[in-house]
């Protein structure tokens, strides 16, 4: 009786196994340096969301070009084809790093373009209004109605004579 050819998935552990080992968890040295300026951050009191969006900004400057050489940080960000309030952001997370690391460097001013908010339409409220439960249905009214902030409303309160 011959066994025949191995199954496919033990093809696949027999790879995974000839790989090398990884002695521990190192990080290179750009990843150090923003593992310590995010350190610095947080003990500053920086919010964790901005610590999460500070931390993929700066792997994405890392994965893209040398953080240590502020010139081709500068190039990167300028060449990059976004909006230009990304661009003040990954300006403001590099320059966290470059403060950290003692790097000087000139910041590049980006400024967000300002942009016309979206304003629905009376039918489209109408349309909101129709599906809301009848406690939100009269709260949309109201606030279609008088054009009260959402805050504003919260803040009124039941007054009986």
């Amino acid at each position: 009786m011959n066994p025949g050819p191995p199954a496919p998935q033990a093809g696949i552990l027999d790879q995974a196994r000839r790989r090398p080992h990884r002695l521990g968890l190192r990080p290179s040295d750009t990843e150090g340096k923003i593992i310590n300026t995010l350190i610095r951050l947080k003990n500053s009191g920086l919010a964790e969301g901005s610590l999460r969006v500070i931390s993929y900004n700066l792997k994405l400057l890392a994965k893209n070009c040398n953080l240590d050489d502020s010139e081709k940080v500068k190039e990167f960000i300028a060449n990059k084809n976004c909006d230009e309030s990304y661009k003040a952001n990954l300006v403001k997370a590099y320059n966290y790093y470059a403060v950290a690391s003692g790097i000087q460097w000139i910041k590049p001013k980006y400024k967000p373009e300002r942009k016309m908010p979206k304003i629905p339409t009376t039918e489209n409220i109408n349309k909101i209004i129709s599906r809301a439960s009848r406690k939100y249905a009269t709260i949309f009214k109201i606030l279609m109605e008088t054009g009260a902030m959402p805050y504003e409303l919260s803040q009124v309160t039941l007054k009986r004579y």
